[in-house]
Order: C-alpha cells, then sequence, then structure tokens
C-alpha cells in the first residue's frame, strides 16, 4: 500500500481550470489593438463555465465580458481581475455567450464566442513545448501548465483584428525574461489564503 502525505498547507482549493491569453499589437505600436484573456472553470464556488474579457477598440470593436455563467463572471471578477493591474479592470457591459472549441491542443487550439452582438474567433498557433509548474507571481497559484504561441490571431465577425503577438514584460517577473502575449495556461490551480 502507497501512503501519500499531502501539504495542506498552502490553503483550500479556490479555482482549477484554464486561462487563455491573447493580445495583439501591430509592429511599433505600444498600444494593444485586441486584447481576450478567458478563463474556462472546472472548479470554482461559482460552478463551472467560461467567461471572457474582450477589448477590441474602435467603431466596430467589442469590449465587454462574455460568459455563460454570471456567477462565474463576477468570481473571476473579484479573484482575477479587481485590483489586478489588470487592462480590464474596470467597468465593462456583461452579455451572455456561448462558447466552443476547435482545433489540435498541441497544434492550433481555438475559441469561438458567440454573443446576440458579435461573434470572436480566437486562435493560438506555433506553440512552444509545455512549462510545466513554472514560477508564478501569483502565491495563490499553486500549479499551472503554461504554454506559449508564436504566433496567434482574432477574427471578429468574419473580419481579422489586425496585429501579431509580442514579447511582453509582464511575464519577466516570473520567468526571467519576456515571453509572448499569447499563450494558455492548463490545468491553473489557485489556493484561498
Amino acid at each position: 500500500m502507497i501512503h501519500c502525505a499531502a501539504d495542506l498547507s498552502q490553503g483550500p482549493l479556490l479555482w482549477s481550470g484554464e486561462h487563455w491569453i491573447l493580445y495583439l499589437r501591430l509592429p511599433g505600436s505600444q498600444v494593444d489593438s485586441g486584447q481576450l484573456s478567458l478563463y474556462s472553470a472546472a472548479y470554482s464556488p461559482a460552478g463551472q463555465g467560461t467567461v471572457a474579457y474582450i477589448d477590441i477598440p474602435g467603431s466596430e470593436g467589442l469590449t465587454a465580458v462574455c460568459t455563460d455563467n454570471p456567477d462565474l463572471a463576477d468570481f473571476i471578477t473579484v479573484t482575477m481581475i479587481r485590483g489586478s493591474n489588470n487592462p480590464f479592470d474596470r467597468d465593462l457591459p456583461q452579455w451572455t455567450a456561448t462558447f466552443s472549441r476547435a482545433g489540435l491542443i498541441d497544434r492550433n487550439p481555438s475559441w469561438t464566442i458567440q454573443s446576440e452582438h458579435h461573434t470572436l474567433t480566437a486562435t493560438w498557433e506555433q506553440l512552444e513545448s509545455p512549462l510545466v509548474g513554472p514560477p508564478t507571481i501569483n502565491p495563490q497559484i499553486v500549479f499551472t501548465v503554461l504554454v506559449f504561441a508564436a504566433a496567434g490571431q482574432m477574427q471578429l465577425d468574419g473580419t481579422a483584428v489586425p496585429g501579431r503577438p509580442y514579447p511582453r514584460d509582464a511575464w519577466s517577473k516570473s520567468l526571467g525574461q519576456a515571453h509572448s502575449s499569447c499563450c494558455f495556461a492548463l490545468a491553473e490551480t489557485m489556493v484561498s489564503t
């Protein structure tokens, strides 16, 4: 018989799921032309579901929170967004949406977000090898599998959002150098303190 001792000193489980990030920028610009931060919850106090924070500026753009579980959207906003120097830490309209996945997880995964108003499709491409359990700057995140992508794209209502992924300095704090603004975290696990 094998006995395993669990270290529960890290705190009780608060969230486990996936976090998908895709920020695009035109070459030479210091401003993003499109931002997507999508959380797909496998476990949370608000249940399962998906929440997407989207900001595509412009007259034909989209700036909103789309979700299939409003309670989860509130939980993610309070737990992950508020007070975190996150670009989505502001009041945004919330829309009901449906979410679907396509592509191959190890090659070209994509999400489609369908609301009453818009359809957004985001794709992650040219994937790097997964980082299993890399350090994070948030001490509440105790585990993740992080995959960076050299390329990615978004289409809003069938029109390509201009720009491409770029090196984000935000990764320097935990990984020692800038990494792509196009990435996803599988099995992201957060505990409460």
